[in-house]
């Protein structure tokens, strides 16, 4: 039986989004005999309780952000693996090696897992931003896992053409032959700008394009904005 429960001594419009999480969860057979308690104040959303496997919270989080008119939510879930579907620390890390190899389709070494309670932690790089996001995806639903951190980083060449195309969106289709003219330079995610931008009010857009990126961690800073005589 479902035990997802809501909290009511809240305000109509707060009281309405969480019946709407509560029923998308009851929805999902994943979730149908976890315990899951949804809280929501000022369209903000928490769920607290505890689940069955890591998957279980996965899917608890997304069915609260499918809900329009949620602006953000908070997981408190705790993961409690039943001891039938206990695995050690060992057999997670085979588990979870196999699976990058064989459903995530990775090189062999490119990733480093480590395994410390069931917690998995993903480090290395890959070459592109799809391969860091598949290499989770593929990691939900196994057994015995009770957290993912994926601290995976992608090639610098990903990060060039995404900072790129960034500042192509950030000074617009009017302005591409000045983003075309911006040369990215980038090293273990230090960004180097450089090229002419004659139109110095643009400068800021084509920075914060540039830092906005999840992979950059510092943006260097040569273009040369001296306006055209």
């Amino acid at each position: 039986m479902n035990t997802t429960t809501a909290t009511f001594n809240i305000s109509p419009r707060d009281c309405d989004l969480t019946n709407c999480i509560v029923e998308n969860i009851r929805r999902d057979p994943s979730l149908c005999h976890e315990s899951i308690c949804v809280d929501v104040r000022d369209c903000r959303a928490v769920l607290r309780g505890t689940v069955s496997n890591y998957g279980a919270r996965i899917a608890a989080l997304e069915a609260a952000e499918e809900v329009h008119g949620i602006a953000s939510v908070t997981g408190e879930l705790t993961v409690e693996v039943p001891r039938h579907l206990r695995r050690s620390d060992a057999q997670i890390r085979d588990t979870v090696l196999d699976a990058l190899k064989w459903r995530a389709c990775l090189p062999s070494g490119a990733v480093t897992v480590s395994v410390f309670n069931g917690g998995v932690t993903l480090s290395g790089k890959v070459d592109w931003s799809y391969q860091r996001k598949l290499a989770e995806k593929v990691l939900v639903r196994l057994p015995g896992i009770t957290s993912i951190s994926n601290q995976l980083s992608v090639s610098d060449r990903q990060i060039q053409l995404e900072v790129s195309a960034r500042i192509r969106a950030a000074l617009c289709v009017a302005a591409e032959t000045r983003a075309d003219a911006i040369k990215v330079e980038v090293r273990d995610g230090i960004v180097t700008l450089r090229g002419p931008l004659p139109v110095v009010s643009e400068r800021a857009l084509v920075i914060a394009a540039a830092q906005n990126h999840s992979e950059v961690r510092n943006v260097c800073d040569a273009l040369n904005t001296i306006a055209a005589a």
